[in-house]
């Protein structure tokens, strides 16, 4: 699936767009976007770096919302069924969130007096590698030769 179409299905879609780049050969780091057109994931898509692992998330599984106690609430409850969750706050450019993962109440606390007065927050279960063209996209970008080529993420 090529960039246009993925942008013409975050265009379509009723929920913003979460994008999850798998960087290749970095010991597991990732990186984290969000958007809410073509144009913005035109912008975006080249900032990916060679050999990545991207998924685009397209079906609000990863919710953004006003943090209040109904979020805290669903925060904990993810963590303790899944041994931690996503948390994230929208970084300093107009794509990035910066992700931490919550494993219960006393990091929940710490996370929250680190970052202050919380504003919208994204949470929920860390997405896996979907692929079926309308709830989640995940593609291989190319190496700098061009070549699409599956690495360790």
């Amino acid at each position: 699936m090529d960039y246009e179409v993925i942008g013409n299905l975050i265009d379509s879609s009723e929920h913003e767009a979460i994008v999850l780049e798998r960087v290749a050969r970095a010991a597991g780091r990732t990186n984290w976007f969000s958007c809410r057109s073509s144009a913005d994931f035109s912008e975006l898509a080249r900032r990916f770096l060679p050999g990545s692992c991207v998924s685009v998330y397209l079906d609000g599984r990863i919710a953004c919302h006003r943090y209040d106690e109904s979020v805290r609430k669903s925060i904990i409850k993810i963590a303790a069924e899944e041994y931690d969750c996503v948390v994230g706050m929208r970084g300093v450019d107009q794509f990035s969130i910066e992700v931490d993962f919550i494993g219960g109440p006393a990091e929940l606390d710490e996370y929250e007096q680190a970052v202050g007065n919380l504003s919208q927050v994204y949470y929920g279960s860390f997405p896996g590698r979907d692929n079926d063209d309308l709830n989640a996209v995940t593609l291989i970008v190319p190496d700098a030769d061009g070549i699409r080529r599956a690495h360790p993420y």
